[in-house]
């Protein structure tokens, strides 16, 4: 069971910052690392920490740079600089895990593609990401245990939009049905979990009760068990009884207040990790920036595009959790940074 830590602050974005000092210490890092290479079984692990202690330490000190000048700067660049400061807070998780990285220059690119020209009549939910064999991204995507891809597979924004939790209700103004929801989350008197789930969003999913049901148990694992109660259900809600460790559920999404979601897998019953979700969405907003100047300033300056709120909605978004989702996993818990 993953382990909630909840951190009042009037300023939780910085509180959130402040708090990733500790990794920055030479000496706490090195013991970090050392930790972390025990329990991956490496050999020679003094060798190993001396190698990637300065590597882990300057790629989060790089990062927060790189999201001190976005949080400063306008939206005409503010995605290239978080897109720059996700990598490098990508490459401080990898080290964690891969005291040899880089091992080769293939895992320094970016590890996806977009389109290289444009449409005139261009739709950012309509635009479409691709994922290479190599580079950061798959790197990381492996790093975080994410299902494998077939070569060059394909997401468009709008798919992966859908799954964010803060993005609910933004999304669902301009595109409709999201693919999360807030879960209640319950307790009965055995201490037993009882989940509940809007018949709506299930409906919205075009999947039937029993539909729910199996794929909850699909993507469980083999320690949690879902099942429908005895009793019959009077509310607009899905109750589902549950048994085991549910808290690591791969279809659960948490919001920055630590509120539970739901969520739906993408086409091929892929689930992504939130982390790969962020990354893949400000990869693309950070070619656009970049190398489709003229079209990304008529875009955001001249608001052409209804899509502006939404990507306005995520940049913030985004700013906020990517770099609180990756202290989570050097962590290994759950961090709730709020203004009391």
């Amino acid at each position: 069971m993953q382990t909630q830590v909840r951190i009042p602050s009037e300023q939780p974005y910085r509180k959130l910052w402040d708090t990733f000092v500790y990794y920055e210490n030479e000496q706490s890092a090195s013991e970090y690392l050392r930790l972390q290479y025990e329990r991956l079984g490496y050999d020679t692990i003094s060798k190993w920490v001396y190698q990637a202690t300065p590597k882990f330490i300057f790629s989060l000190k790089q990062a927060r740079e790189y999201y001190r000048a976005a949080e400063a700067c306008d939206i005409l660049t503010k995605p290239l600089l978080l897109y720059y400061g996700m990598m490098a807070l990508s490459k401080a998780l990898i080290t964690t895990h891969n005291p040899e990285y880089p091992s080769s220059t293939s895992v320094l690119k970016h590890g996806l593609s977009t389109r290289k020209l444009k449409r005139d009549q261009y739709s950012f939910a309509e635009d479409e990401v691709r994922v290479q064999k190599d580079g950061i991204f798959q790197t990381l995507h492996t790093t975080l245990q994410g299902p494998e891809f077939e070569p060059m597979h394909r997401f468009r924004m709008k798919e992966l939009l859908a799954v964010i939790p803060e993005l609910m209700h933004a999304y669902q103004r301009l595109y409709g049905t999201p693919q999360v929801c807030p879960l209640g989350v319950y307790w009965q008197a055995e201490q037993r979990p009882l989940w509940q789930v809007p018949r709506q969003f299930v409906a919205g999913g075009d999947r039937t009760r029993e539909e729910l049901l199996e794929l909850l148990n699909r993507h469980g694992g083999e320690s949690a068990r879902f099942s429908y109660p005895e009793q019959r259900e009077e509310t607009g809600m899905f109750s589902i009884e549950v048994e085991g460790d549910h808290e690591r559920h791969r279809l659960l999404l948490h919001d920055f207040s630590g509120q539970p979601h739901l969520r739906f897998p993408h086409e091929g019953d892929l689930v992504l990790p939130e982390l790969s979700v962020h990354f893949m969405i400000m990869f693309v907003l950070g070619m656009l920036c970049r190398y489709e100047t003229e079209r990304w300033g008529e875009m955001i300056l001249t608001f052409s595009s209804h899509d502006t709120f939404l990507i306005n909605e995520f940049l913030n978004v985004s700013m906020r959790k990517f770099p609180n989702l990756i202290l989570d996993e050097l962590n290994q818990e759950q961090t709730i940074f709020y203004t009391p």
